[in-house]
């Protein structure tokens, strides 16, 4: 099974390999996004760059949002092309093929993480370098890192679900667009929906456990949500029940 869903994953890499690195087919979007927010980001901030409370939104946001991308095309991009039939006639067991996608989508989402934090170090070092190396205390990298997991796993459990009713891309990147916008709008619903003695009591909270603990516990959470959703998605993927065209 684990050698399956390698393969499907490796497939899905060597077909984002191939769009990335063609300027005429998107390549260039991504020098755009590394200028900014490798570069042009980490310069204006400063130091600050590698302490920001930000960090624990800004980057499990932008993570997310990439895996959706990817997730989007999984199943309504190869339904689109014609080529969902070549991949259920193939050995690969459903399974391995649901989770060899997700596991591209998470690590796509992944390696744009630690790409552009990696760029970002050595841009704030080098404009920044006064005879000892900044760093990031290696708790918030963990926890940062653990965010961007579940949160990854997390938006790649629901993809799979739109992607498989989608008749496009375009309409599975649609109907993605709104669900991550209302998971977007949590915070502002749950700020306009709780009394203020509440709020204070959280505000309370969080000041009592840190920020990093409470990314944590937050992880926590939304690890366990995206487990039951990655196995309900595997489950939900099954030959003769879909719809090719």
């Amino acid at each position: 099974m684990i050698h399956d869903v390698l393969t499907v994953a490796r497939k899905e890499w060597l077909e984002i390999l191939d769009q990335l690195l063609r300027f005429k087919r998107g390549g260039w979007s991504v020098l755009v996004v590394i200028l900014f927010l490798g570069v042009i980001s980490p310069l204006q901030l400063g130091a600050s760059w590698l302490t920001s409370p930000l960090m624990f939104f800004y980057w499990p946001l932008l993570t997310t949002s990439m895996t959706s991308t990817l997730i989007a095309d999984s199943i309504a991009g190869e339904r689109e092309r014609h080529t969902l039939e070549t991949l259920l006639a193939s050995r690969l067991p459903d399974a391995a093929i649901v989770m060899g996608k997700i596991l591209a989508a998470v690590l796509y989402g992944f390696t744009f993480a630690t790409i552009n934090l990696a760029i970002g170090w050595i841009v704030v070092n080098v404009r920044h370098f006064e005879g000892h190396l900044l760093t990031m205390p290696l708790s918030r990298i963990a926890a940062v890192f653990s965010l961007i997991a579940a949160g990854s796993f997390f938006i790649a459990g629901i993809g799979v679900f739109v992607s498989l009713r989608a008749a496009t891309v375009r309409q599975a990147q649609q109907t993605f667009g709104i669900i991550i916008l209302l998971l977007m709008m949590a915070p502002v619903l749950f700020a306009q929906l709780t009394t203020a003695d509440f709020q204070v009591k959280v505000l309370a909270t969080v000041g009592t456990l840190g920020v990093e603990a409470l990314a944590f516990r937050i992880a926590a959470v939304i690890g366990a949500l995206a487990v039951v959703l990655d196995v309900a998605a595997v489950q939900r993927f099954r030959r003769g029940k879909l719809a090719l065209d």
